[in-house]
């Protein structure tokens, strides 16, 4: 198989389960979605630091398709833009510093124990 056929499949296999993760972490909330997109946007950059240790066409698999579809920073800022629409000031800072500092810690933590398991 030719290997832009195989990256492709790849990212679409990873995208297609990161996709039906998302949908699953925004809906254990009932259908409040702000906790599920925050979750999502958590995990999915530490899958994201984590899979640039992988090896082999895994960082496409688990990187690329995983974790990018699983993060969801569109529906972030549809919720973002709902906070400041209603004037809820304090809930959009709020939402979007927790947002930023706990998602690039979560992808420094996955890719020091990217490094730590694949060297």
């Amino acid at each position: 198989m030719n290997t832009f056929l195989l990256g492709a499949a790849a990212v679409a296999a990873g995208g297609f389960v990161g996709g039906v993760a998302r949908w699953a972490l925004v809906r254990l909330n009932g259908n409040y979605r702000h906790p599920g997109t925050w979750a999502a946007n958590v995990v999915g950059s530490a899958v994201l630091g984590f899979s640039l240790a992988l090896p082999g066409i895994l960082p496409l698999l688990v990187g690329t398709g995983f974790a990018g579809a699983l993060s969801t920073w569109s529906t972030l800022a549809r919720e973002l833009g709902e906070h400041l629409k209603a004037r809820h000031w304090a809930q959009a800072a709020r939402s979007a510093l927790s947002t930023a500092a706990v998602t690039v810690v979560a992808a420094y933590f996955g890719m020091v124990y990217g490094q730590r398991a694949f060297g």
